[in-house]
């Protein structure tokens, strides 16, 4: 990486930014507060301005994040060609993100799919700034993909709409892998 960035970007999309990726971003940006981490995320649904479903402002409550105030963004019009990584729940959010708003294939991925690719590349050590390692561990995982080809697809089903336990079981899913993602983007 040339130079050094000063901040790292993360962008978490899911279908209507009202469920999915706001937990994800909002657990994100709690793990990362002391560190030079810009957070957002997007939904690929044409629709802005729409609150958080109640049941996700709930779970979110529950693991010490406040939704409320959170309102849906599109990734229609965005740019997110600079983007330090992309993350999506379903493989049409990294479709989208990639085609419609200029993610960069190698930094876009499914947030199963990454854990696992950082958990076998490790987490990135060196001298440099927290921004040059995570920007490395980025890389180090989208060679691993390349290399062996990708992974069977770990789409993050939408829990909108299903029953309490079914939400709650993917918000604790997604919690831990966000939880997992932190730890080898920024290891301690």
């Amino acid at each position: 990486m040339e130079g050094s960035k000063r901040t790292f970007e993360v962008v978490f999309v899911c279908t209507g930014n009202r469920y999915r990726s706001p937990i994800a971003e909002g657990l994100f940006r709690a793990a990362t507060r002391e560190l030079p981490v810009r957070v957002r995320s997007l939904g690929t649904l044409p629709i802005a301005g729409e609150p958080a479903f109640e049941e996700a402002i709930e779970h979110a409550r529950k693991l010490g994040v406040d939704l409320s105030e959170h309102r849906s963004r599109s990734v229609e019009g965005a740019d997110l060609s600079q983007a330090d990584l992309v993350v999506g729940f379903e493989l049409n959010h990294m479709a989208k993100a990639v085609v419609d708003a200029g993610a960069d294939r190698r930094r876009t991925f499914l947030l199963p799919e990454l854990v696992d690719y950082l958990e076998q590349v490790g987490p990135a050590h060196g001298d440099d700034d927290v921004v040059a390692r995570a920007a490395r561990a980025v890389e180090a995982a989208a060679e691993l993909r390349a290399q062996h080809g990708p992974a069977p697809p770990q789409e993050l089903a939408d829990p909108a709409g299903r029953s309490p336990k079914e939400g709650e079981q993917a918000v604790e899913q997604i919690a831990g892998l966000t939880s997992r993602l932190v730890r080898l983007l920024f290891p301690a």
